[in-house]
């Protein structure tokens, strides 16, 4: 049961984040009914990932039912140490507390979410928690500037990460907040911008009405009305009239085009078109509709001298606006009051201060009206108790206003006492911890003290560990190179007796003063770690001549030097070729049907001694096809050995020897010899 809840749970998810990936805190009855039906049997972080999907989706509607579920997460998200369902959570909380009036615990509740989502790089919330911030500090501080700051810190966060919805939103935002203070050109800028994004993503339909309604609000802004209206009419054709949020949207586009055309000097038009706006926002009893409306509609009469029906049109914007002043929303039906009521709530939920605000700046133009027309009608009475009022509502603009003020000083008392509680549990702390370290005074010197000579012990004992090291490395290296030289010993001295039953004693004679000259450099290298290349060279030479003597006709042979080369100079381990050479004398050379031919060379290239020894023998693989299983064995020990003879320089070596074997083979893949080829750092 449960494993079909959780498969549920992403199901509803994936729903939500398709159907609302655009418009901030959406209302979706079924998926919340959906999670509120899984939660029971959800436990630790997943029920904490719950609880915030159904605390967001009730937001903007519901958002006493949201702030109490909130509180709960973030209970619950502390006893999990679960830091991203914290941050949520919060998030969530502090939204709300916006909506509902709580500005400075709203503000400092997302302040320490944004810290959290920070902390666990979640670009989107960052961008998401940053906006919210910025509506509280415009829509409850009225700092348009910090406001535009915040905004645009959204938007550099969303083209970082290539987020083009929510770069598209922040253009949209910013031109909504230019257009408010009336500001046309940098609104069209960012309509512009959010234009060019927007061709490329899915948005809602909602929001692209809503999109081409800001370019003729935009254009008007600049005094070019004409231009304004196909812009309207391309909104007005994508909106929904039977959805109750839609069609408040299309009241106050009515209201939109009506102004345009009372500008262009089109009564008739402009007339039409509040008429129809007044309709529209009737039926769900949409204050704010009505009300912006009717203000057009006084304003056109106004402008026709008809004074009996401007003052009813006033009188009916004060109606509507006392309407949204006393209950702080912009529907007079109370399942209503959650509802979108005008365009700039798709994205930023209004609070109630807010939406009195707007209800008093419209209700201002209105008693202008009215005293306009006393004035004119020298009802000098009725004018005195109508700027009565009318000073009653700019109080109230100007207290709205400067409350910033108000505000701004209590955020920075709270601050200051939450900065003098800090600073006292950090003396506190301090305190505590200069007895803490006095205290350990003197076991932490005692501590270091043993430290140090348990250091000083270690010290030695590694030292000496090293040295041990070298010693059987280098009594390793004479091991492997002693166990090449009874391979060479036997062979020779085969040689030598070979000669003295073919009774050549002049061979003989020269082949044993040779053999024991290279025997006597054989034994001496052994003791030694390094010779010169000149002793090397010297050695492979008198060990190729004493096998021309036993092979006069097999083999011949070539050794060059690179000019460069001071081979007085270089140390080389010794024998390392040695064994190939035989290895191509002995085996290489089996079965061929021409001469032998062996090929060595020393050259100096970028700091290294390369060592190259190549014959024209049969190749690795057919040599092994013909030998005995000892020869095979005699052979694969000579090429261990030489690893092994590297693998032990290498350790004491920063600059590695290296060595391979090639295969030689002819345009058809047939063997035409071995190549051995060393790479020797330059000591």
């Amino acid at each position: 049961m449960l494993k079909k809840n959780i498969v549920a749970f992403v199901f509803v998810m994936l729903l939500y984040s398709i159907g609302f990936s655009q418009v901030n805190f959406p209302l979706n009855i079924a998926v919340t009914d959906s999670l509120e039906k899984i939660l029971p049997e959800a436990t630790g972080e997943a029920k904490v990932d719950i609880m915030n999907e159904i605390a967001y989706g009730l937001i903007r509607h519901y958002s006493n039912k949201s702030d109490s579920l909130a509180q709960q997460t973030i209970k619950l998200a502390n006893t999990l140490n679960y830091k991203e369902g914290l941050a949520k959570a919060l998030y969530c909380k502090g939204t709300n507390d916006y909506i509902n009036g709580n500005f400075i615990d709203g503000l400092d509740l997302l302040y320490e979410a944004v810290d959290l989502f920070r902390e666990l790089n979640d670009t989107s919330m960052i961008i998401d928690t940053y906006y919210q911030i910025a509506a509280v500090t415009y829509f409850s501080f009225t700092d348009l500037e910090e406001g535009i700051r915040l905004v645009d810190k959204c938007l550099q966060y969303s083209i970082k990460s290539g987020d083009k919805l929510k770069e598209a939103q922040m253009y949209a935002s910013l031109q909504y907040l230019y257009a408010i203070t009336g500001n046309g050109d940098k609104a069209l800028f960012y309509i512009g911008l959010y234009d060019s994004i927007a061709k490329g993503i899915t948005t809602p339909k909602i929001e692209q009405a809503m999109v081409k309604a800001a370019w003729g609000r935009d254009l008007t802004l600049k005094g070019e009305f004409q231009k304004a209206i196909p812009f309207y009419f391309s909104a007005l054709e994508m909106v929904n009239p039977d959805d109750i949020e839609e069609r408040a949207f299309l009241s106050q586009l009515c209201n939109s085009i009506g102004d345009t055309y009372l500008n262009l000097g089109k009564p008739d038009s402009a007339l039409q078109y509040y008429q129809k706006g007044m309709m529209l926002a009737e039926k769900h009893q949409h204050y704010y509709g009505s009300m912006v409306n009717a203000l057009g509609l006084a304003r056109l009469y106004l402008k026709e001298q008809n004074f009996r029906s401007a003052v009813l049109y006033s009188d009916s914007v004060l109606f509507f606006g006392r309407k949204i002043d006393s209950a702080g929303s912009f529907y007079g039906i109370r399942e209503f009051e959650k509802l979108l009521g005008m365009s700039g709530e798709l994205y930023i939920p209004l609070n109630k201060v807010y939406k009195r605000f707007i209800a008093w700046s419209v209700m201002s133009g209105a008693f202008q009206i009215l005293l306009q027309i006393k004035e004119k009608q020298q009802k000098y009475k009725e004018a005195y108790f109508i700027s009565e009022y009318f000073n009653s509502i700019k109080d109230s603009i100007a207290g709205f206003q400067k409350r910033k003020e108000i505000l701004e000083l209590q955020y920075k008392y709270q601050t200051q006492q939450k900065d003098d509680q800090i600073t006292m549990l950090s003396q506190e702390n301090q305190i505590q911890s200069f007895k803490i370290v006095r205290n350990r005074f003197i076991l932490f010197a005692v501590i270091v003290f043993a430290i140090l000579i348990l250091f000083i012990l270690v010290l030695i004992l590694s030292q000496n560990r090293i040295k041990s090291a070298r010693k059987v490395a280098e009594f390793k290296q004479r091991l492997l190179r002693s166990q090449m030289n009874p391979h060479f010993i036997f062979n020779s001295l085969t040689s030598v007796q070979n000669f003295i039953l073919q009774h050549d004693d002049i061979k003989a004679s020269i082949y044993l003063s040779r053999f024991s000259e290279l025997v006597r450099n054989i034994f001496n290298n052994s003791q030694v770690e390094l010779i010169t290349l000149e002793a090397e060279i010297n050695t492979i030479e008198n060990y190729l001549e004493l096998q021309k003597i036993r092979f006069p006709e097999k083999f011949n042979y070539t050794i060059k030097t690179d000019k460069n080369l001071d081979i007085e100079a270089i140390s080389i381990p010794p024998m390392l070729i040695q064994p190939f050479i035989e290895n191509s004398i002995e085996h290489g050379f089996k079965e061929i049907n021409h001469k032998g031919q062996i090929n060595i060379s020393f050259m100096n290239k970028s700091g290294w001694l390369i060592i190259r020894c190549s014959d024209n023998g049969i190749g690795r693989q057919r040599s092994m096809e013909i030998k005995s299983p000892q020869e095979k064995e005699h052979q694969s020990m000579a090429t261990f050995i030489t690893a092994e003879r590297i693998k032990t320089i290498n350790k004491k070596l920063k600059k590695k020897i290296h060595f391979e074997i090639i295969d030689l083979k002819d345009k058809s893949g047939i063997a035409t010899g071995t190549k051995v080829i060393f790479k020797i750092p330059l000591l």
